[in-house]
């Protein structure tokens, strides 16, 4: 009876140390889309809305808002040995200008070296939101 005792006590605590370990991972990978790199993500999105503006494709802040042209969401970027996950995510719909997705690569590498990160993910669509997607380009610095 010692050693059947001794079994369920030594499952009960095996299985709570995973129970924690995933409480633990899960937990960390939930902030990714938290506001973490809230500032961070400003500075790209105010860095694309002055070139959108640039190039003619919203007159203002508001009527970028209005055309529904950019759109971003932040959060930490998690790392768990080679594995990561998170970062900064924005899209940009209504661009088919090869001179405008490079004049935006240029802005966002230049914000990216100024802020030494956070990893930034851009999808470029020639599309209008809420239409079926065509992607136009897609953009990856880490």
């Amino acid at each position: 009876m010692n050693n059947a005792l001794k079994k369920i006590l030594r499952y009960a605590l095996s299985t709570v140390g995973v129970l924690l370990l995933l409480w633990y991972i899960f937990g960390i990978l939930s902030m990714s889309g938290s506001h973490a790199n809230y500032q961070q993500a400003r500075a790209y999105l105010d860095g694309a809305q002055n070139v959108l503006i640039a190039h003619g494709l919203c007159k203002d802040e508001q009527d970028c808002g209005k055309k529904e042209i950019l759109f971003g969401q932040g959060g930490g970027v998690i790392k768990l040995g080679p594995f990561e996950y998170g970062g900064i995510n924005i899209s940009i719909y209504g661009v088919s200008s090869p001179e405008v997705v490079g004049d935006l690569v240029k802005a966002f590498g230049e914000i990216y070296k100024k802020q030494k990160g956070p990893r930034l993910t851009v999808h470029m669509y020639e599309t209008k939101h809420q239409d079926s997607e065509t992607q136009f380009a897609f953009v990856r610095i880490e």
